[in-house]
């Protein structure tokens, strides 16, 4: 098996941890999110059903918003996780073999090419993939809240125990 080269922005470990860590978190809010909607009575306020009427279109199910913006970033978090390794993690290096700028078209690749034998990795891959990779994931996690948010505020009691006015 032959050894990569160490990268100076991008470790495959940390990232393959950060991974990990934003897939568990994922699966942690599916989890609450299915409990509640299994649970939780939504009375006939204003979620009956776990259906948000809207006043000029149509209804909208919770469920299918609890798939869609959920579940579906959940399973592909996981499947990033599997495939690390043998799909992803390979994609930086692969990115980098071929000794280009990453963006030439945004202005970051205007510079004459060296020497290719002149170049190293420091040249190269100037983007600092690790914080990317965590703000990415963390982003992910939070994007993966939003049902949850909308279906505690909007159809359950929850505000009224932060303090807040229910109507």
């Amino acid at each position: 098996m032959d050894e990569r080269p160490k990268l100076p922005n991008y470790d495959p470990d940390y990232c393959l941890k950060v991974a990990k860590s934003a897939a568990s978190v994922c699966v942690g809010i599916t989890i609450v999110e299915l409990l509640v909607l299994l649970f939780v009575d939504p009375g006939t306020g204003r979620c009956p059903g776990w259906t948000i009427y809207a006043q000029n279109g149509p209804a909208t199910s919770l469920w299918a918003l609890a798939g869609m913006f959920t579940v579906l970033p959940t399973i592909w978090i996981g499947y990033v996780v599997l495939r690390w390794e043998q799909k992803f993690s390979q994609k930086m290096y692969d990115a980098t073999a071929y000794r280009r700028p990453m963006f030439p078209h945004l202005g970051f690749g205007r510079k004459p090419k060296p020497d290719p034998q002149e170049l190293n990795f420091e040249q190269i891959f100037l983007l600092d993939a690790n914080g990317l990779f965590l703000r990415v994931n963390i982003g992910w996690c939070l994007f993966c809240t939003s049902p949850l948010w909308l279906l505690l505020w909007n159809c359950t009691t929850f505000p009224r125990f932060l303090g807040y006015p229910t109507n």
